[in-house]
């Protein structure tokens, strides 16, 4: 085996170091920018993540927009902007004809154009809370009559709260109930009109149903 010079050690040992420093001079810097470079990578990442995460959720909003419309539109039919007592009354009415009710009464108080002090004002937007529109309903059937009219109340596309429900005995096994109810809308406003078909706030329409599919409709005002 050939052995080194002892003279020869120094001069190679020394080569030895200069070529470790280089490295490490030549390394340190690239090894810096590679970690930089890295590190940027990562945020690249990271945003292209976020932006692909908020075009599927945008891309999901866009998809569930006709849902969300016909949402907001069922809503604005079961809390519209209007009383629209005249369109309720109908409403009622046909439901007490289908039902085959005998007599129906709706005395409808609508709200006033100016609401309470400390309520909230305005339409449908900033958080207000709806403003009740009250009801007070006779009617008078058989018991399945007036339950099926209950039920056919609360299927109607306006929003009405039953409050209380009595019912009283008449004559030829016919219940007469009397019914204290609420509906709704977006803010409180005069009721358009004043005239019979519109029902007048603090009128008392009444139906009475006279045989199958015929009604007669009077308005006696206060």
């Amino acid at each position: 085996m050939t052995r080194l010079s002892p003279r020869l050690l120094i001069p190679v040992g020394a080569a030895l170091l200069v070529i470790v420093v280089w490295l490490a001079a030549l390394w340190g810097p690239q090894s810096s920018a590679l970690s930089k470079a890295k590190k940027r990578a990562d945020a690249a990442v990271q945003q292209r993540d976020a932006l692909q995460d908020q075009l599927t959720r945008l891309k999901s909003s866009k998809r569930d927009e006709p849902l969300k419309r016909s949402q907001l539109e069922t809503l604005r039919v079961a809390v519209p902007d209007d009383p629209n007592l005249a369109q309720f009354i109908l409403d009622a009415n046909d439901a007490a004809s289908r039902s085959g009710i005998d007599f129906l009464s709706i005395t409808p108080t609508p709200p006033s154009s100016t609401a309470a002090p400390g309520a909230p004002s305005g339409g449908g937007g900033g958080g207000t809370a709806p403003v009740p529109v009250r009801l007070a309903i006779s009617i008078t059937g058989g018991y399945f009559q007036v339950l099926d009219f209950v039920n056919r109340l609360d299927r109607l596309p306006r929003i009405v709260v039953v409050d209380n429900l009595s019912l009283t005995s008449a004559a030829a096994g016919q219940l007469t109930a009397a019914v204290t109810a609420r509906m709704f809308v977006s803010a409180a406003r005069p009721v358009a009109g004043s005239s019979a078909t519109s029902g007048a706030a603090g009128g008392t329409t009444t139906t009475s149903t006279t045989a199958p599919g015929a009604t007669t409709t009077s308005v006696v005002g206060r």
